[in-house]
């Protein structure tokens, strides 16, 4: 019988087949971060003798907020740094650091036809290599480090084909948003999206994380990509991949075969034309509410959303002042995020502030062999080190009260960026044109 690649990882993964249709499932990787993990590794050492079932299956990366802000970040980072010094867990830290949903891919630890968890919503970022990745809390976490298996419901699979070219000026971040605002963000509730068709195959793996990094917001357990030739070459001479050519041949032969069966029948399918697609801003409370960047909002939109985000019914968003600009986070801070960023800002200057995180210090090391850095700072933006930022309203650059920040994250949920904050989500490429024209305003006409 013809399976998509979520189904094939699935049954590989099967430990136990659990009474309620529950499942013991088998993690392959766990990934772990300051915010979420301390206080289960505290539990794991004085509950349970420090038994991890297997250290060096276990990856930790200080990102939400690094350097610490204050004590209390500065006591999350040194429990997790302490940890995993004390069980030999390999630790990406300050200097070398990064998102971690960036940092594990780019060093090879997400590879086809494997599971991992992180205790973080967006770990399906991960997907778009073909693992079955999924975001978990911290007492799971705690468990899947203990025993290296999650109790799972087995989702259900949705399909989104998408096909044709995209526009000029229409990326990743719009394809993603067109989804999400198609489905609304509770439409993928207990399905795992997996995206296909010609569009997604000419994507390079950079956007394909993108896509794959939002499927959270359509309220999906993960999003998934059928792993191919160009998953396959993003991964060699990555990191923590063999560099022995023929070991590499039968992981790759091994990788391809775990991509979704030509026949497959999934519980649910949805098409989408690539080619007709706008850039898209979104307007409200949630990444469903979001429109062309030309359109107006919706007069069916939510009350309470214009009321939060200080807006009306037909109301144009081109031309709406932005206070702040943010380039960053694990959905875009990738370096060809960067240098899309970097083609708009070229000889420009920004009229409001204008924050540029890159996601990884690799990232940013190569960013600045690039002279991407020297454009952005030029323009008059700030260049940081890399770290989550002003994403979640924890670290720098946080937004303030009934201001509106035009941000390539990923969630504008209220309070998301600072208590107040007006998040407005979209592409690099408008983020950059609006913080020189310091409003909404189309790429193409910089």
């Amino acid at each position: 019988m013809a399976r998509s690649v979520f189904e094939k990882i699935w049954d590989s993964h099967i430990v136990e087949e659990l009474p309620g249709s529950n499942y013991l499932i088998f993690m392959d990787q766990i990934v772990a971060h300051e915010i979420t993990t301390p206080q289960g590794a505290t539990e794991i050492d004085e509950n349970f003798g420090g038994k991890l079932y297997s250290p060096e299956k276990i990856i930790a990366i200080n990102d939400h907020v690094s350097p610490a802000k204050d004590t209390a970040t500065a006591i999350q980072a040194k429990v997790l740094r302490d940890w995993t010094k004390k069980h030999k867990i390999k630790i990406f830290d300050i200097g070398d650091n990064g998102i971690c949903h960036v940092v594990a891919s780019e060093r090879g630890y997400v590879q086809p036809g494997i599971t991992l968890c992180c205790g973080d919503s967006h770990t399906g970022t991960n997907g778009a290599f073909g693992s079955f990745a999924l975001g978990i809390g911290t007492t799971a976490q705690a468990g899947a480090m203990l025993a290296q298996c999650l109790i799972l419901n087995k989702p259900k699979t949705f399909k989104v084909q998408i096909d044709g070219k995209l526009p000029n000026f229409v990326y990743a971040k719009d394809v993603i948003l067109a989804i999400i605002g198609k489905i609304t963000f509770r439409g993928a509730t207990g399905y795992v999206l997996e995206y296909a068709g010609s569009t997604v195959d000419s994507m390079s793996m950079e956007e394909r994380m993108t896509m794959c990094n939002m499927s959270i917001e359509a309220g999906a357990t993960s999003g998934m990509i059928s792993p191919d030739h160009v998953t396959i070459d993003y991964l060699w001479g990555k990191e923590n991949i063999t560099k022995d050519k023929k070991e590499f041949d039968a992981l790759k032969n091994k990788w391809l075969s775990s991509a979704s069966d030509k026949d497959t029948k999934y519980d649910k399918e949805i098409s989408l034309d690539a080619s007709s697609l706008k850039p898209k801003v979104t307007w409200g409370t949630n990444p469903g509410e979001v429109i062309d960047i030309d359109s107006t909002i919706p007069n069916d939109a939510d009350e309470k959303s214009l009321e939060y985000m200080g807006l009306k019914k037909g109301q144009r968003l081109l031309g709406l002042q932005m206070d702040q600009a943010f380039i960053g986070s694990c959905t875009n801070s990738r370096i060809s995020d960067l240098r899309e960023a970097a083609k708009i800002l070229k000889g420009k200057k920004v009229k409001i502030p204008t924050i540029i995180t890159p996601g990884s210090q690799a990232i940013k090391r190569e960013a600045e062999r690039e002279g991407l850095h020297d454009i952005f700072q030029d323009a008059g933006a700030l260049w940081t080190h890399s770290s989550c930022g002003p994403c979640l309203g924890m670290s720098m650059g946080v937004v303030a009260p009934e201001s509106r920040c035009i941000s390539s994250t990923n969630r504008n949920f209220p309070g998301r960026m600072g208590t107040g904050s007006r998040p407005h989500l979209a592409s690099p490429a408008v983020v950059a044109a609006s913080a020189i024209a310091g409003e909404i305003i189309h790429p193409k006409d910089i």
